[in-house]
């Protein structure tokens, strides 16, 4: 994201200290047991993390949503989210999605579709 709030694709090399750092944080154990989409009613000002990380034999895919401010991630989510907001990419080449449309997530993106209640009186 841009200080304007906007994407901006870049390609490059992150740098080995970083990408050690990254790679430690989706190694940990509490990490590597989550699973699936997890979403919630939208309150208030949401958040959301979804990553998809190549496995030795699989694909972990993750979508959480932190629906009103006050259902933290979990911890090592939280972690993740920490470092992806501190990552200052340096030396990056601008580029556009269509010209690599294989750039990750693999599946596309996909907004998470929040839990829905109903109004509605019973039937008599």
């Amino acid at each position: 994201m841009t200080n304007k709030g906007g994407v901006q694709r870049l390609e490059g090399k992150v740098p080995d200290e970083q990408f050690k750092e990254l790679r430690t944080l989706l190694a940990e154990p509490d990490f590597r047991v989550l699973t699936g989409n997890h979403g919630g009613l939208i309150r208030q000002k949401s958040t959301s993390f979804g990553a998809e990380i190549p496995r030795e034999d699989s694909t972990q895919r993750l979508q959480w949503l932190n629906p009103d401010g006050e259902n933290s991630f979990p911890k090592s989510v939280a972690k993740v989210v920490d470092w992806l907001k501190h990552f200052e990419p340096t030396n990056g080449n601008p580029f556009a999605y269509a010209e690599f449309p294989q750039v990750c997530p693999s599946v596309g993106v996909r907004l998470l579709r929040p839990s829905v209640s109903a109004n509605a009186s019973p039937s008599r």
